[in-house]
């Protein structure tokens, strides 16, 4: 009987049993160690083996809102991850613009995504030795700059491919008519590129926002969201399970905005 419900499909007769199986036992694997982060962060007692909290309260939100730190530690990170966001779509606009009428430029893209490669901790601690020297090391204007190394290659490899051949001939079109660089840019170009900014800026504030080896080696010194909930996982759980709903929720908006906008982005290499 079981081998004739998984095998239904092939033969016409209904959906198999065993792929739904795989795909919604892959979900719960995904989704899991996520869900349970909000239970966790309102469960005042939960003493194993118990499957369920003995106890909910607010005891781990009312220590994160009257913990100054914790409260400065989550501005920081915003104020880093908004900035970050904001420079790395202006200077991945026009590299780009660049990269887009280059084509397959497979040297130039290497070079951006070079960074991708490598452990964030490495990157950290080698700008650290700059910034120290610089006189950026733990410091916010430190922290946006080191963001950016991550940021950018993002920024670029989304911002790329809106710059389409019919974006290009419909500015030139625009310059005959108008000659106006503003009002090209303003009726022609910023419309047309609206998803790719709007999800630049969305996926750029997420990196910034979640980074701990750049954030640890360059600004180990200034409080940041991801640098003090590390040391909570193990000293507080539930507060962690907090900062962890606080963390994750960027994200969750950024996935939102792409899948609104379902904008197809490819990246040519």
């Amino acid at each position: 009987m079981t081998r004739l419900l998984l095998t239904r499909s092939s033969t016409g007769g209904g959906p198999a049993i065993a792929p739904r199986l795989v795909v919604w036992s892959a979900i719960a694997l995904l989704i899991g160690p996520f869900a349970i982060l909000p239970i966790r962060a309102f469960a005042d007692e939960w003493r194993a083996p118990n499957i369920i909290p003995q106890r909910f309260g607010l005891r781990g939100v009312t220590r994160v809102l009257q913990d100054g730190l914790l409260v400065e530690a989550v501005a920081n990170s915003v104020v880093v991850g908004i900035v970050a966001a904001v420079i790395g779509v202006g200077i991945g606009w026009p590299a780009a613009r660049s990269l887009a009428s280059l084509g397959t430029a497979r040297l130039a893209w290497l070079a951006i995504l070079l960074p991708l490669l490598l452990p964030p901790l490495v990157v950290g601690e080698g700008l650290r030795v700059w910034f120290l020297r610089l006189g950026l090391a733990d410091s916010l204007g430190g922290l946006v700059l080191a963001h950016l190394v991550f940021v950018m290659p993002y920024c670029i490899m989304i911002l790329t491919p809106g710059f389409t051949p019919e974006l290009l001939r419909r500015e030139s079109a625009a310059m005959v008519l108008t000659g106006d660089l503003r009002q090209r840019f303003f009726s022609v170009t910023l419309p047309a590129m609206r998803r790719q900014v709007a999800l630049a800026l969305a996926l750029g504030f997420t990196i910034s926002w979640a980074q701990y080896g750049t954030s640890l080696g360059v600004g180990g010194g200034v409080p940041m969201l991801p640098l003090l909930l590390v040391p909570l996982v193990r000293a507080d759980p539930q507060v962690a399970a907090v900062l962890d709903v606080v963390l994750i929720t960027p994200p969750l908006i950024a996935l939102a905005i792409s899948q609104g906008l379902r904008t197809k982005q490819t990246l040519p290499i």
